[in-house]
Parts: C-alpha cells; sequence; structure tokens
C-alpha cells in the first residue's frame, strides 16, 4: 500500500528520510507546486492530488504545511488512513500569535529574503527550526524558497479554517512535546512524542516511526 507523503514549509522528501516504517508499504513523496495567482488552499490541494491513484487503497501522511494540505485532500479523495505529525487539525490549535497575524496581515511584511538567502543569520534560524546538524546542508531539506511559493504558504497557513463542509475519517496525530511551532498545550487527541520537537521526524524518528507503525499493523 502506498504512503503518500507531503513535508513541511519549503523541505522536500528528505525531512521523512529517518523513518522505518513497517514492510509492504511504499512510501511516494508530492512535491510542492508553484501556487497560481490568488489560488485558494482547496485549489492548490486539488491540484496535488493529480499525483494519486484513487483506485487502490493509500494512505496520506503530512509533516507541518503538509499535515494542513493533507486534511485539505481529504475535501476530494478517501483516504485509508490520514497520518498527521507536527501540524493543526484546527484553528483553535494554532498559537494566538497566527491569529493576530491573520488578523492583523503582520506576517505581510516579513521579507521573503530572509528565508530566501543565504546569509549566516537566516541559515541559523533555518538550522534551529529544522534541526540539523552542524555539517549538513540546510538546502538538502530546506529546498523550495521561491519567494512567491513561501509568501502564499505563509498567508495560507495563518488563514487557515478546517472547512465544517466535510470530516476526515481515521486520522492519527502525533505531535512532539517540545515543539515550538504548534505548541502541544494547544493541540487536542495526539499521540505525544517525548522530547519531540516540530521536527521530530528528523531528530526522534525511531520514536515517531514505532507510532506510525502501530497504525500501519493495524491497517
Amino acid at each position: 500500500m502506498k504512503i503518500y507523503q507531503i513535508s513541511g514549509l519549503g523541505a522536500n522528501q528528505n525531512a521523512f528520510r529517518n523513518l522505518k516504517l513497517e514492510n509492504g508499504f511504499e512510501t511516494e513523496y508530492i512535491s510542492w507546486l508553484e501556487p497560481e495567482r490568488d489560488e485558494t488552499l482547496a485549489h492548490y490541494s486539488e491540484r496535488m492530488i493529480d499525483k494519486i491513484n484513487p483506485t487502490e487503497d493509500f494512505l496520506l501522511m503530512g509533516l507541518s504545511f503538509g499535515g494542513i494540505i493533507v486534511q485539505e485532500m481529504n475535501r476530494f479523495i478517501r483516504p485509508k488512513h490520514t497520518i498527521l505529525l507536527s501540524t493543526v487539525k484546527d484553528r483553535s490549535e494554532m498559537p494566538s500569535i497566527y491569529r493576530f497575524s491573520s488578523s492583523t496581515n503582520i506576517h505581510k511584511i516579513i521579507p521573503m529574503s530572509f528565508l530566501t538567502s543565504q546569509r549566516i543569520f537566516s541559515y541559523m534560524m533555518l538550522r534551529k527550526l529544522y534541526y540539523t546538524k552542524k555539517q549538513d546542508a540546510i538546502d538538502d531539506i530546506f529546498e523550495f524558497k521561491d519567494a512567491n511559493y513561501l509568501k502564499w504558504s505563509i498567508h495560507k497557513i495563518v488563514n487557515w479554517r478546517h472547512s465544517t463542509a466535510y470530516k476526515e475519517e481515521n486520522v492519527t496525530h502525533i505531535h512532539g512535546d517540545k515543539d515550538i511551532v504548534f505548541p502541544i498545550s494547544n493541540i487536542k487527541n495526539c499521540i505525544p512524542i517525548e522530547g519531540g520537537t516540530h521536527i521530530m521526524v528528523m531528530q526522534k524518528p525511531k520514536a515517531v516511526s514505532i507510532e506510525i507503525n502501530k497504525i500501519l499493523k493495524g491497517l
């Protein structure tokens, strides 16, 4: 059975590389697309579905922003199970700063050059967020640095509202108890990973893999 994976903001498939999953499951990564002008998140997610074969059983796995995307995909397709990692399930789980930014649009003043440049300070911050080792290249993980994509994505994250028009079935949320991006104090109905940060899939892959494999064995 295929597990379609979508990574976090700007990240590629390498974010999942340390996970060790059950035999009999094949992972396939869905890469980020360039957003269309004024594109809605629902329409963007529908375009991401093009790589999925809906005629066979499959699972979705979304990390951070990718977790929001796979939930939006559930508007249009019916996976056998949806696995959420280091993300949120609705607006109530977002930190108050996100909701404040949504109402004030303060996020729009963030210069995208901060995320797209190779300046030392920028790379130090990204390395902190992605918890990569000093000798690792940030570009191995944080690959999608197009300013238009980043600006669009950040705006969609802070403004995301889970539509009441649909509801996912068979969802498991795994979340680190040290996540500073989406603090676990706001998260409901999740499996906690002790010491897990926002990028626990890389920092604590063994613990995350154990919880994912429990799900896979039960399918």
